[in-house]
Parts: structure tokens; C-alpha cells; sequence
């Protein structure tokens, strides 16, 4: 049986190879058909059920969570929202070329590179300043 550490490394992989294997489905290929169960569906059926399976076991953990009495703290409820924001943000990329990246939207704007560092600076920045804060709380105990 696998840990904790494990399984979120297992989960983040998975969502990895998803995301290599269908990040450059076009718009037309939607629109492809496939049989499934008794019916003709298209692939945006797929990706559409994709999502809502994945929400559909989400509230489902969190109901098994709450039913052994798991709560997470403060501090774990706001990196859920900050891994959930992580992970709009990576899909966001799932598409673009390297080219896009770098390419200015508007006089005065910044490309979508220099916001992704601005991001992770802050990121950065933040950690640190938790991170010395409790620190500091230590020294002065």
C-alpha cells in the first residue's frame, strides 16, 4: 500500500500523461463520433463526462473524509484552493506553443511567460515570508 506522498506523486503523474495525450485535440475533433454503451456520442461527450467523473469522485472523497471525521486544517484548506488554482493554471498551458508564451497581447501587457514568473516569484515570496514568520515566532517564545 502506498502513502500519502505516494499517491499525490501517482495522482500528479496520471494527470500528466492526460494531459500530453489529449492537450492537442483541435476544436474539429470534437466533433468525432464514437459508440458508447447504446448510443453515438462525440469526443467533447468524453472530455465533458472526463470532468464531471472527476468532480463526481471529488465530493465523494470529500463525504468518506468527513464520514472518519478527517478535517483539514486552516493552512490545508487554502492549499487545496491554492493545488486547485495550480492546476487551472497548468491547463491552461495544455495548448499553447512555446511561441505563445512569449507573444504580447497588448502594448504595456505583459506575455503569458512573464505572468507564470511573476506568479511563481510571488509564490516564492510568500512561502518565505510564512516561513520566517514562524520562525521568528519561535526565537521569541
Amino acid at each position: 500500500m502506498t502513502g500519502v506522498a505516494e499517491m499525490l506523486e501517482t495522482l500528479r503523474e496520471s494527470r500528466r500523461r492526460v494531459f500530453e495525450r489529449l492537450h492537442d485535440v483541435a476544436d474539429e475533433q470534437m466533433l468525432v463520433t464514437a459508440n458508447w454503451r447504446d448510443r453515438t456520442v462525440d469526443v467533447r461527450f468524453f472530455f465533458y463526462r472526463l470532468v464531471a467523473h472527476q468532480v463526481e469522485h471529488t465530493v465523494h472523497l470529500a463525504k468518506t473524509l468527513h464520514g472518519l471525521g478527517v478535517a483539514q486544517s486552516e493552512a490545508g484548506l487554502i492549499l487545496s484552493n491554492l493545488q486547485a488554482a495550480r492546476g487551472e493554471l497548468e491547463g491552461m498551458l495544455g495548448g499553447l506553443t512555446d511561441e505563445d508564451l512569449d507573444r504580447i497581447p497588448a502594448e504595456g501587457e505583459w506575455p503569458a511567460r512573464r505572468v507564470l514568473e511573476h506568479i511563481m516569484e510571488a509564490e516564492e515570496s510568500y512561502t518565505r515570508r510564512i516561513e520566517n514568520a514562524l520562525k521568528e515566532s519561535k526565537t521569541s517564545d
